[in-house]
């Protein structure tokens, strides 16, 4: 009767939600591509890169003013500090925008990237305020001392960032 009306019988229904599916099988040289990044991360991502483009424009702004003369270090102690960190204010702006465009074509390799990136600004950024706070007086601040300070807190915040970005990035990607 059920035949008749169009239908199959319960115990056919059974056995065909039941029954055994092979597996979709990939070729075995076929690799699979880096999962896109969870969409928090993905917008969190853009800000990162913005936010280290910054950190580029703003080493590149301030080696144009130190070579422009418009910011001086004070005395030669503060001369020799400035060169040595030529450098190093080079390697992390082209880190910097390498990291940005890596973030944003959501290249796998990202994370290692920004990874090596934040260690560094972190250990300038600690090196400056520890010679800030070591080398000079507390208690009479200019103001190129004063604006260092704030530079160095910023370039480490944005360090601490992109450690904790990078960590949960390479997190949420391996399985």
């Amino acid at each position: 009767m059920a035949a008749q009306r169009g239908q199959s019988s319960p115990k056919l229904v059974y056995l065909r939600d039941h029954a055994h599916r092979a597996r979709a099988r990939t070729p075995h040289g076929a690799r699979r591509g880096a999962p896109p990044p969870p969409t928090d991360l993905a917008s969190e991502g853009i800000w990162l890169a913005r936010s280290l483009l910054l950190v580029a424009g703003a080493f590149a702004l301030y080696w144009l003013g130190v070579l422009a003369g418009t910011v001086e270090p004070g005395g030669d102690e503060g001369w020799r500090w400035t060169s040595s960190h030529a450098l190093p204010h080079l390697v992390l702006a082209a880190g910097a925008v390498l990291a940005a465009s890596s973030i944003v074509r959501t290249d796998p390799r990202a994370t290692l990237i920004v990874g090596l990136l934040a260690g560094g600004l972190i250990v300038l950024a600690l090196g400056g305020l520890g010679r800030v706070m070591v080398g000079s007086d507390m208690g009479d601040l200019s103001l190129s001392v004063r604006t260092d300070v704030l530079v160095q807190t910023g370039a480490l915040a944005i360090g601490v960032w992109a450690a904790s970005y990078a960590m949960r990035a390479e997190r949420s990607a391996t399985p």
